[in-house]
């Protein structure tokens, strides 16, 4: 059952003044990601398929963000994809990746694909130009001014996965957990706008409800980020009220993170 959380203090917008403190930290261990290889001469065009980004496009050292969906259009997680010679490296929350891969393996059939988790391989974010210390790939996706290294060995990272966490959120980057996956339609959740979808490369799963709530303009829902005047936590999945002067607005929580600049909550 969702909890129904009535914050009895004035919601403002966030803002981004405090940014630049965010910069400072190069390399910040991401625990809650988890990495998976795609291998095979089929992968390629397997993750095609299945995801709703251009795979095919993706040149070596390339990336993209991508979702993976329901055939009702929802999206079960978001992903990073990234293609190298002959394979694909992965990377989704740790407690949806088990789940998506066993989806995925549903429909591999014929196709000459292979994939599992890369045990001892960790993700880190980034928030400078990556420094020598032998990543084994790094991503910069898009325009979202974001990028992960991925290593195959652990790494010195002094960096605050609050704050980098808070950073993604600003950007409206939310990797979803198990009570928000299946929830939402993509660009509810605004991923269209990160680039992990594509209007033009053909089928996948939930393509034609994706598409056709863009055409016609159906989503009316989108991501909303606020600093909360409240210590309380907010629980992924929980309905919610905030008021903002006088006005109140009602949404579900999508992710939430606190850190010295106050509780950051994206909700829709």
């Amino acid at each position: 059952m969702l909890l129904y959380l009535i914050v009895l203090a004035t919601m403002r917008e966030a803002d981004s003044s405090h940014l630049s403190s965010l910069m400072e930290n190069t390399v910040t261990k991401l625990t809650r990601l988890k990495v998976a290889r795609f291998s095979g001469p089929d992968s390629g065009a397997f993750l095609q398929a299945q995801l709703s980004a251009d795979i095919a496009a993706l040149e070596p050292g390339d990336a993209t963000f991508a979702c993976y969906c329901s055939i009702r259009g929802q999206v079960y997680g978001l992903l990073l994809v990234g293609r190298h010679e002959d394979h694909f490296l992965l990377a989704a929350e740790a407690a949806l990746l088990p789940s998506i891969l066993q989806r995925l393996r549903m429909f591999v059939l014929r196709s000459r694909v292979e994939f599992s988790v890369v045990d001892g391989m960790e993700v880190h974010g980034l928030s400078k130009a990556a420094p020598d210390v032998g990543f084994a790939a790094v991503f910069s996706p898009g325009e979202t001014g974001l990028s992960y290294g991925l290593a195959s060995e652990s790494l010195d990272a002094p960096g605050n996965p609050d704050e980098w966490k808070e950073r993604e959120l600003r950007s409206k980057l939310c990797w979803l957990s198990p009570p928000t996956s299946e929830k939402f339609i993509p660009q509810m959740l605004g991923f269209d706008a990160i680039g992990a979808v594509s209007f033009s490369k053909g089928c996948y799963p939930g393509q034609e409800i994706v598409a056709r709530a863009r055409y016609l303009g159906k989503v009316k829902r989108k991501p909303v980020l606020a600093l909360t005047e409240t210590d309380r936590e907010f629980p992924a999945g929980s309905s919610v009220r905030l008021r903002r002067d006088s006005e109140w607005s009602k949404g579900t929580v999508v992710d939430s993170v606190t850190t010295a600049a106050g509780n950051s909550l994206l909700f829709i």
